[in-house]
């Protein structure tokens, strides 16, 4: 069928989309025959889907979990004869047709795993009588705003501590050294792509054992659900990147300041999908000598959209220079800096259209960059989300 259509969002060509907003645009159809049609219209959808597979040969079992976010339509052409069967005759050329939808502001945002997805799309639906409905899709990103000054926990430093006793390799012995301990603190618990962590590490090695080296990670971990509540549950662990330091000899103490800057990733999610939940953590790996288990230490992160704009110094007796201070921080486009009691975007703070000005004078607004490790489990049509990337420090930047 010699059928052309393209879809285009106003004012949006990354295709990205704050929930809340009015996701606006137009819609081009081109024939090169007549056409008569029963209906055209619009679907504007989003969608999850988590599927794995466990056990091997014929024991093995497939499992699935969908839930839907979004599902709207407007029709183009025919929408009151479409139940009825009428017909209108296009002529061969071009046709424009214009489109929005409010996007309610619980959506989660777009994300791309092994196992799962949370897609949003456009579906544009020929409907020709006696052949296959003609449809062409267009992928757009949703980014669900995660406010990191809601939550005053996440202003505050990340500190963990972990004590690890070595015992001998021959069994004969029943006693063990004195602890290698590792303490590890970052300055606050929040940060958004593009923000750089500085993590601090002292390494008190009293042990017999020495550690040849620390592996830094950031991690990332998945958990897919077959529906709400569901304890039959797969977990997925990504690093999404790592770096390693000089060890610690026996007897020694050292100090480690290392940057980390978060690449474009997804916000933390652990409560507007049922079915995919995604947190973030610092993994921090000291390597000690085989037949010994390497001390491990997590430090919890939420990455968000919205960076924290005012870091207080605390009496902790780590270093706090004078550039910590976020004073002047960017929203995105057209979202409004109003954030209920649940870190939600009101319908009433979002403008009527994505084309509004910022609510504030803006000195860097973010960019935005493809997912970094975005996997996938769909068809060539897929498109990598996009996310929110912010060049701000929040703390100090010379690092070993």
């Amino acid at each position: 069928m010699p059928i052309n259509c393209e879809v285009h969002f106003d004012s949006n060509p990354a295709k990205v989309v704050y929930a809340g907003q009015v996701l606006s645009g137009t819609c081009r159809l081109t024939s090169t025959e007549h056409l008569n049609v029963r209906s055209i219209f619009i679907r504007i959808q989003g969608t999850a889907h988590a599927q794995w597979q466990e056990g091997t040969g014929e024991k093995s079992k497939t499992f699935t979990g969908d839930e839907d976010y979004l599902n709207e339509r407007t029709y183009f052409v025919n929408r009151s004869t479409f139940y009825a069967g009428g017909e209108t005759r296009l002529l061969a050329g071009s046709y424009t047709y214009n489109f929005q939808c409010m996007l309610p502001p619980g959506l989660p945002t777009s994300f791309e795993g092994e196992f799962g997805y949370i897609r949003y799309f456009t579906r544009v639906v020929i409907d020709i009588p006696l052949l296959p409905d003609q449809t062409f899709e267009q992928l757009f990103t949703v980014i669900k705003a995660v406010n990191l000054n809601a939550d005053p926990a996440l202003q505050a430093p990340v500190i963990a501590e972990k004590s690890k006793t070595f015992s001998p390799v021959l069994l004969c012995c029943f006693t063990s050294s004195p602890p290698m301990t590792i303490l590890a603190r970052i300055p606050v618990g929040g940060y958004t792509p593009g923000q750089v962590i500085n993590l601090e590490i002292n390494v008190k090695n009293e042990s017999d054992q020495p550690a040849s080296k620390f592996t830094i990670k950031l991690i990332k971990q998945v958990i897919y659900y077959v529906c709400e509540n569901s304890t039959r549950q797969k977990h997925e662990t990504i690093p999404i990147f790592e770096m390693e330091t000089r060890g610690c000899d026996v007897g020694k103490e050292e100090d480690y300041r290392v940057n980390l800057e978060v690449p474009s990733i997804p916000p933390s999610n652990f409560s507007t999908s049922n079915i995919i939940k995604v947190k973030y953590s610092i993994r921090i790996i000291g390597s000690v000598p085989c037949f010994h288990i390497n001390p491990i230490i997590d430090l919890p992160i939420t990455i968000g959209t919205y960076p924290i704009q005012d870091i207080t110094p605390t009496a902790t007796g780590y270093p706090h220079p004078t550039d910590m201070a976020i004073n002047s921080v960017i929203l995105p486009p057209s979202v409004s800096q109003v954030f209920d009691q649940n870190n939600q975007l009101p319908y009433s703070a979002v403008p009527s259209a994505p084309s509004a000005p910022f609510p504030i004078p803006q000195d860097e607004p973010p960019s935005y960059m493809e997912a970094m490790q975005s996997a996938t489990i769909a068809d060539s049509n897929n498109l990598t989300p996009k996310y929110p990337m912010y060049n701000q420090r929040t703390s100090y930047s010379n690092g070993n």
